[in-house]
């Protein structure tokens, strides 16, 4: 990260996206924590090529992490970014609805998760499980042909909201 090198007229980029928590009406306890795991990194990005990061690859993907009461029901929601920036320039980012992926069995399992092909633009309900619930975002950044080289970030926010039965 940080280091960018110019090889044959193309820009390496790298991107990080930063991860905002919040958990939102933590009533009695029942969503006791809201943790990033892993963010959601692009690593090198060439200029005018699109770069995706699946959901289900794990180190790349953002990997979230919900603790409280086992069978407490919740409503998870992101508020996701348009643009990367470096300080100076942008670049575009895209969230599909399918990126968003979720497991609260006792072992998660990112390639293969009980909840996927979930949209991260909607408002998503779960229960936690016993082992809590993991949650995993990808997405897809989309340099310019000469996009000016960088360490480009954005923030993501996810709020976790306890649903009083």
């Amino acid at each position: 990260m940080g280091l960018f090198h110019k090889i044959k007229g193309c820009f390496l980029l790298s991107g990080v996206i930063l991860i905002l928590l919040s958990a939102a009406d933590t009533a009695l306890g029942q969503v006791s924590g809201v943790s990033v795991a892993n963010d959601l990194t692009f690593g090198t990005v060439l200029g005018g090529v699109p770069k995706k990061i699946d959901k289900a690859t794990p180190g790349s993907a953002a990997e979230f992490l919900v603790t409280g009461i086992a069978g407490s029901d919740v409503t998870i929601e992101f508020t996701l970014p348009t643009y990367m920036n470096d300080g100076t320039y942008n670049m575009q980012m895209i969230f599909d609805n399918t990126d968003c992926a979720m497991d609260s069995s006792a072992s998660p399992d990112q390639t293969s998760p009980d909840y996927d092909d979930l949209d991260p633009w909607d408002v998503i309900s779960y229960t936690i499980g016993s082992g809590g619930i993991a949650i995993w975002l990808g997405g897809k950044v989309v340099p310019k042909l000469l996009q000016d080289s960088g360490n480009y970030t954005a923030d993501i926010v996810i709020t976790v909201t306890f649903i009083a039965r």
